[in-house]
């Protein structure tokens, strides 16, 4: 298939007569494509009798070429259009047999008895369902697929869960992701980009991606059953007529929509059980017994429970035009009358958008049972949305990636939903020199406070934040500077930036020096209090009524607590200069990869540890002798300790001296800054594969909210064997500190975009399945 610079289609031509060209550049040009012509058309008869006539055999094989007519068609200005399919896809061996050679017209015949209901007018439905379903994604993870949804029909079975066999159904599908690099620039606005591709399962029996089965219910609940165990609660159904999950007209924005579905959230959980954080208080007052942190409100805002109640809520948010007409109509008050769901998953929690993964998955799943036709921007802001009532103030990069992203692309996405999450470029990982893989470190939100050195509280209230609440507080940083620096309201940080960073990969001194001015109007350290105040009194500078910008600017201040030295302001923003600095100096200077990497972790560090502090190899392999009396957190603080790790000086370099200087700070080397989203075991770990391998040969970088988790190991393949790096892990990190990851080291495979189908009866999935068991195949295992 040949095509012109404008991709339009200028010719067919036959490999024979490639093969007989004399000019050997235009020969191997032409075999070097990869676009075949699949023996398919469609075309009005006036004008195939119009340029039928003109056809010759003048070519390699003495052949009359129908394709001929396409040149002819493409030469006079005609149009051509043409539909691409995949080896993935369920159509792809039929359409592009050749049936004049016996091997492919048995091929024909088979996939013509095997999916007879694909072209022969019987299960159409399924069909198309399982072909969407299918598109976009490798065999393995299409086999995944279907697997999941097989289990899926078990636990409808076994469960005896009322699914009406002859009602419609939806599928909805969504695998998590993986930021190759950028870790928190899509804040508000700032808005950096993020570097990242969508992931899902790598083999037939893994599931890294979160598939929901969903059936309108009549009895005025919601039901949600999840496969595995560890999502499921003592109570699997909650009314579907409370008022608490319905948003009133005044919930219009993120800001007011946050308020409203965190009281959800948490109301939602109260009724499954969990216990308030006045309640935990209560008892700590009295002496008594706390019950296990797994059942606080505070611990657990991102159940499935929580996030699929905020799902429907975001939903309910569009109220305008016909298509809010319509959502009203099957979500609102009035029309709604429940939901049944099954969801399956196995994505690894913990900075893989698991979460996300969630609510996109549940939001394709509506949109596709009520025929919504909601646009994928949109769903991806309104599953940015629903998280926000999670706790997580975040940008929707995740959420833009999971619904819009495409296999195995590594794609530079910009956060700014004005720009609805644009590419701005598509960069190769340079995978055969750097592999990355994941360790698992601790539970972030539930036990990371025992593995901080104080860093994080235990609880709120307790004189130091919880993890949670510096997420909220460093979630809402820029959108605060964006006040208190009167920055315009159609200009949003990151943006003056963007061109000079994208070709260069590095600042100008005009451009840092911009960057400087901003961060002076900041304060290194205030109270809460005193930057409230500070932003209140902007408050006539935002493009909105009084009122209205007061109520934005107390929800920036919500749901956390100040750090015992103030809130530092003017690091947690110079982060986010610091962190795009960085990554673009990278894309732009890939040998650099571990330096990078490296200097980018500074960001998201708790301590300073020299790794020359540390023992060799050979004896962190081994236990010491003075670390015998320890076990746990107790021996991380003892290694903290010995090894005189000192609490990261995240204000050096960002002093008004060295900010007004005639050379500003190279933010992509800064010194200083951070976005407190580190753990002390995860700055230990950084060290130990830094002495034991080489400060030049492994870099450590937390990933997505760190705090825990997973956390990333980058490897230079040159210098040192990938195993070899794991199997020191295993015994110098998770032995010595009582760790038993399961599994011990996460690999990440790429993934399709979400999808959401619909079947008009619960009958017609095992069909669904069994196309998509056909289409999957086993295929070689691939990662990042």
């Amino acid at each position: 298939m040949v095509r012109d610079g404008d991709g339009r289609v200028e010719r067919i031509i036959e490999e024979r007569d490639i093969q007989a060209m004399a000019d050997g550049p235009q020969r191997r040009t032409l075999l070097s494509l990869t676009e075949g012509n699949c023996p398919l058309y469609a075309i009005r008869a006036r004008t195939l009798h119009r340029y039928l006539g003109a056809v010759t055999n003048a070519n390699a094989q003495g052949q009359f070429y129908l394709t001929d007519i396409v040149e002819a068609i493409s030469r006079d200005g005609g149009e051509v259009r043409t539909i691409t399919t995949a080896p993935s896809e369920i159509e792809y061996d039929l359409l592009c047999a050749d049936v004049t050679r016996p091997g492919d017209l048995a091929a024909v015949e088979r996939a013509l008895g095997a999916a007879r209901g694909l072209f022969a007018g019987v299960d159409l439905e399924a069909a198309n369902a399982a072909r969407a379903l299918a598109a976009g994604r490798t065999p393995a993870q299409v086999e995944s697929i279907a697997r999941q949804l097989r289990e899926v029909i078990a636990a409808v079975s076994i469960e005896e869960i009322d699914f009406e066999p002859g009602e419609p159904v939806s599928i909805g599908v969504s695998g998590g992701r993986v930021r190759i690099a950028f870790m928190h620039p899509d804040m508000g606005r700032f808005y950096g980009p993020a570097w990242q591709m969508p992931i899902g399962a790598g083999t037939p029996e893994s599931g890294e991606q979160v598939v929901i089965l969903m059936q309108a219910a009549s009895d005025g609940r919601v039901h949600l059953f999840p496969v595995d165990p560890n999502f499921r609660e003592k109570v699997n159904q909650i009314p579907s007529d409370s008022d608490l999950i319905y948003p009133g007209d005044e919930v219009s924005d993120v800001h007011s929509y946050e308020g409203f579905g965190t009281q959800m959230s948490e109301n939602v959980l109260l009724s499954l059980g969990y216990f308030s954080q006045e309640e935990i208080e209560a008892r700590q007052r009295k002496g008594v017994p706390l019950p296990p942190a797994s059942l606080w409100v505070a611990n657990s805002m991102r159940r499935p429970f929580a996030l699929v109640m905020n799902a429907l809520a975001s939903m309910r948010t569009l109220r305008h035009g016909h298509l809010g007409r319509r959502v009203q109509q099957c979500l609102g008050r009035e029309g709604f009358r429940g939901l049944r769901i099954v969801s399956t998953g196995n994505i690894p929690k913990g900075g893989f958008s698991s979460s996300s993964a969630v609510v996109v998955a549940v939001e394709n799943a509506v949109n596709a049972l009520f025929g919504l036709d909601i646009a994928p921007d949109t769903l991806v802001r309104l599953a940015c949305q629903a998280e926000y009532g999670t706790g997580v103030r975040a940008g929707s990069l995740d959420q833009a990636t999971e619904q819009k992203g495409r296999l195995g692309q590594g794609t530079l996405m910009s956060s700014n939903p004005r720009e609805n999450y644009r590419v701005i470029r598509t960069y190769p990982v340079p995978a055969e020199r750097f592999r990355i893989f994941f360790p698992y470190s601790v539970d972030r939100d539930r036990t990371a406070w025992r593995w901080c050195w104080g860093f994080f509280g235990e609880a709120p209230g307790c004189g130091v934040p919880t993890a949670a609440e510096v997420r909220k507080m460093t979630g809402k940083a820029a959108e605060i500077a964006a006040i208190l620096t009167l920055l315009p309201a159609d200009v949003d940080f990151f943006q003056p930036l963007e061109d000079e960073l994208v070709s260069h990969g590095v600042l100008g001194l005009e451009s840092r020096r911009w960057a400087a001015s901003q961060l002076l109007r900041l304060p290194l350290a205030a109270s809460k209090n005193e930057l409230l105040e500070r932003a209140l009194g902007e408050a006539g500078h935002l493009a909105m009524p009084r009122e209205k910008a007061e109520a934005v600017i107390r929800s920036l201040f919500a749901g956390w607590s100040e750090p015992p030295a103030g809130v530092p302001l003017r690091a947690m923003v110079a982060y986010l200069f610091g962190e795009v600095a960085k990554n673009f100096y990278l894309i732009h200077n890939p040998e650099t990869w571990i330096e990078s990497v490296t200097w980018s972790q500074r960001g998201d560090c708790c301590f300073a540890i020299d790794p020359g502090r540390l023992p060799p190899r050979e004896e962190m392999e081994g236990t010491l002798e003075w670390e015998r009396p320890f076990v746990g957190p107790a021996r991380l603080d003892a290694w903290l300790t010995r090894v005189g790790a000192e609490r990261f000086d995240f204000n050096r370099g960002l002093d008004d001296a060295s900010l007004q200087a005639d050379e500003p700070p190279e933010f992509h080397r800064l010194a200083g800054s951070n976005f407190f989203r580190g753990l002390a075991l995860i700055d230990l770990a950084e060290a130990m594969v830094k002495r034991a391998f080489g400060a030049d040969a492994v870099a450590v970088r937390v990933n997505a909210a760190g705090q825990g988790d997973y956390f990333q190991v980058h490897v230079d393949q040159q210098r040192v064997d990938v195993e070899d790096v794991k199997q020191f892990l295993r015994v110098a990190l998770y032995r010595r500190f009582g760790l038993n990851p399961s599994p011990d080291f996460v690999e990440v495979h790429p993934g399709g975009g979400a999808a959401g189908v619909r079947l008009s009866s619960y009958e017609e999935l095992g069909e669904v399945v069994r196309l998509l068991g056909e289409v999957g195949a086993r295929a070689p295992e691939s990662r990042l």
